[in-house]
């Protein structure tokens, strides 16, 4: 094939091939090791070759996007029948957040992405995350909000490759429908866009970003008017009435001569109030709006500490790491705003930088390429912090911290590494000195802090309110030390299926008084059990948030009502996680434990395991495969696979009893709500209807064991963000003490290390691979 053909030689190439090619796809998806599911939807009118015929015949491809179709091509005449087939199988999933998925396949191709920009000729398609599908996403979310009279939308970008590409790219297409666009000038943490939406009035806010994800990804997550995620409701209006019936054509232009030509009342750019030399900004006059420094503002306020942080400011010795993300200047300024004078930032992470240079790639144990994910809530990524820190300060610093900080890309995650006590280091953590605490741990410890310092917070005092007004919620494979800490404080408790929108939905449930149902009441017709997992001690009393947290590493407090939809939460954060926000609130924590002069393992010990009322709960997190993803079609075949294998144990719980480990199977649930059928082969021909809860079939909740009782448990669930699994287990031990409490958390996690590899011998994991 000549490189660079025009249109008219690309339409006969192909017209030359297409038999040739639907050959080959067949032959492959017919001798792959697919799942039958799988295979039987790629080889459908729907499939493979359906995908590829329609963009390779689409001339609408070659205005917007000139190089997309010899990209694809070049493939072809590689033969790439695995590629190609990932990339056509499906539209990208439009889930709870937005769309996230590969911005490319392989590493050239990322570094074409890189060096040539996102008009690149790599292989493309609507199953990855392009220019095209940018442009046909946005082009579809503004006719719903031009249907909605929404007017305008907030656009931000974070250190992925080409970031700053897409985000003009998706201004441009919401500028041609007439919105007004905010744009931010530079590189943006996410947790300021979800601020920036209701500071500015506006009526919804994308920002370009893949999240904690390895370098191939991209995609970009969607909010509304106050900085949650779209509700339940709308999210499927988007994706059933607009997203699929928005085509290539309805999409007017992709350049940078629509935000050249635009109104000056149609194009605003936002950041720190002052210009960047080298960055463009178009026909807009004067300075950016001010927002970083609004949202430093915000996050202050919800400190409860600050003289006691600013009096021990000479003591606390802190190391941040932002993985090459965006978060460096916000945790920056909010450190150095309560007097912290030892704050060492790695530098090597610190530069902005979607590639992720820090991170190395692995292999795992088989000696499969492994992608480092730039996720702090990872043990993994956290060596490599400390690795880095300890190459530029010198171990002897090292030693000498209290906290490394770290937020992950878009910083809407935060990853707390802390020192172990050397009478901890053998029993507890293999003599590492350092451990990453889990979310689980680090947010109980928040929670216990707020707690029990309840009358300190503004946002409490000002509204008249007392404990009995407050609730949590967190998600369904969160701790259970969180719901029983607020039992014990008369607090309120929602427990949610995974994701921050769903805890949002839950808060606002809440407020409104709407709260009626859970997962497990008769059959229902409203869409609670599609958010809802549970509910405790929760009345019209109930009006104040008083957290949202969970397992991954999510955080943040919504507080009361607000006074209308374009408002944050009265006294509240914003409605999606926050990574500067929890590590802020957490040297609350360590102010108490330098205060104290105890260590966060004394701390959680004694004021949450050897609680009566809690007891020791211990939760371990694995998932599979423990290195990267499952790839491309054969993976996610793996990945049904044990899926398949976990149902049918689940059905012999009822048949003829299981153990899983010493612990018998009191209980077993599957947990479907929908989401995730069609991607999976559960057609509309085989019979799913998404209004009808009895035709799902795939558990994208997850499955759980019961393990003896409620509090003790394991919980096999697909994520949401990769082709992967996640095996979450809870064991409770109440017969503690002082005495035993660290001989009883080694006998819990031992035993959970031996339940992780027992349940992946019976469901067919490869914990190597």
């Amino acid at each position: 094939m000549t490189h660079r053909l025009g249109h008219q030689n690309v339409t006969q190439y192909w017209s030359e091939i297409k038999d040739q090619v639907l050959h080959s796809i067949t032959r492959y998806l017919n001798v792959a090791p697919l799942d039958d599911l799988l295979r039987q939807k790629a080889l459908s009118e729907q499939g493979v070759f359906a995908n590829l015929c329609k963009w390779m015949e689409d001339s609408n491809i070659d205005r917007l996007s000139p190089n997309a179709k010899e990209g694809i091509l070049k493939a072809i005449e590689k033969k790439r029948w695995t590629d190609i087939a990932e990339v056509f199988y499906t539209d990208i999933e439009f889930g709870t957040g937005g769309i996230r998925g590969r911005a490319v396949i392989s590493d050239d191709e990322l570094e074409m992405l890189r060096d040539e920009g996102i008009n690149a000729p790599f292989l493309r398609g609507p199953n990855t995350i392009n220019d095209l599908v940018f442009a046909q996403i946005s082009a579809a979310i503004a006719r719903f909000g031009k249907d909605r009279k929404l007017k305008s939308v907030v656009i931000g970008y974070d250190s992925r490759l080409r970031g700053r590409d897409f985000a003009h790219l998706v201004a441009s297409v919401f500028i041609s429908f007439g919105f007004e666009v905010y744009l931010f000038d530079d590189v943006v943490p996410y947790p300021e866009v979800t601020f920036a939406i209701p500071y500015l009035k506006a009526d919804m806010g994308i920002l370009i970003s893949a999240s904690h994800n390895d370098r191939r990804y991209n995609g970009y997550k969607l909010s509304s008017a106050n900085g949650s995620q779209f509700s339940i409701r709308d999210r499927a209006i988007i994706l059933e009435k607009y997203i699929g019936t928005t085509h290539f054509k309805d999409i007017k232009d992709v350049t940078t001569k629509i935000l050249e030509e635009a109104p000056k009342d149609k194009l605003f750019f936002l950041g720190g109030g002052y210009r960047y030399p080298h960055l463009k900004y178009y026909n807009f006059p004067g300075d950016p709006i001010d927002v970083h420094k609004e949202h430093f503002r915000h996050v202050l306020k919800f400190v409860l500490d600050k003289e006691g942080i600013r009096d021990l400011g000479e003591e606390i010795h802190l190391a941040y790491s932002a993985y090459n993300g965006v978060g460096g200047p916000t945790v920056k300024r909010l450190i150095e705003a309560l007097g912290i004078v030892k704050f060492d930032v790695i530098a090597s992470m610190y530069k902005v930088d979607g590639m992720f240079p820090a991170f190395e790639d692995l292999r795992s144990p088989k000696g499969y390429k492994v992608y480092q994910q730039p996720d702090p809530g990872e043990p993994r990524a956290a060596k490599v912090a400390l690795k880095k820190y300890a190459d530029e300060y010198g171990p002897k610093r090292l030693k000498k911290l209290d906290l490394l900080i770290g937020t992950d890309p878009d910083a809407d995650r935060t990853g707390i590494t802390v020192p172990v006590p050397i009478k901890f280091r053998k029993s507890l953590h293999c003599n590492d000195e350092f451990m990453l605490l889990d979310a689980d741990t680090a947010w109980s410890l928040i929670l216990w802090y707020r707690l029990e310092n309840w009358q300190r917070i503004p946002g409490l005092k000002e509204m008249n309110l007392g404990l009995e007004n407050c609730f949590i919620t967190q998600s369904h494979t969160t701790t259970d030390v969180m719901p029983l800490l607020a039992k014990k404080y008369k607090v309120g408790c929602v427990k949610t299926w995974v994701g921050f929108a769903q805890l949002a939905s839950a808060v606002e449930k809440v407020w409104n008084g709407t709260l009626c149902e859970d997962y497990f009441t008769q059959p229902n017709r409203t869409e609670d059990f599609r958010s809802i997992f549970g509910f405790e001690d929760i009345s019209s009393k109930s009006v104040f948030n008083f957290a949202a947290l969970e397992q991954s590493n999510g955080f943040s407090i919504l507080g009361g009502k607000p006074k209308s939809d374009f408002e944050l939460g009265e006294f509240g954060h914003v409605r999606d996680k926050d990574g500067t926000f929890a590590a802020i609130l957490f040297l609350d924590v360590l102010s108490y434990i330098k205060k104290q002069k105890i260590n966060i393992i004394d701390l959680a010990n004694e004021k949450l395991y050897l609680d009566k009322k809690i007891g020791l709960i211990r939760t371990g997190y694995r998932a599979a495969p423990q290195y990267g993803q499952y790839e491309g079609l054969e993976g996610r075949s793996i990945k049904l696979e044990i899926i398949r294998n976990a149902s049918n144990l689940a059905d012999e719980v009822t048949k003829k009893g299981v153990k899983i480990g010493k612990r018998r199977v009191t209980k077993c649930e599957l947990y479907k709500t929908g989401k995730y059928d069609l991607q999976h082969g559960h057609s509309v021909e085989r019979g799913f209807d998404y209004s009808k809860r009895e035709t799902y079939q795939f558990p994208d909740e997850g499955i759980r064991f019961y393990l003896g009782d409620y509090y003790n448990h394991l919980t096999i669930r697909p994520s949401g963000t990769s082709q992967s699994l996640r095996f979450h287990i809870q064991l409770r031990n109440t017969d503690v003490n002082k005495s035993n409490v660290n001989k009883n958390r080694q006998k819990l996690e031992a035993e959970m290390r031996a339940i992780f590899e027992e349940i992946g011998d019976r469901l067919g994991v490869d914990w190597e691979i």
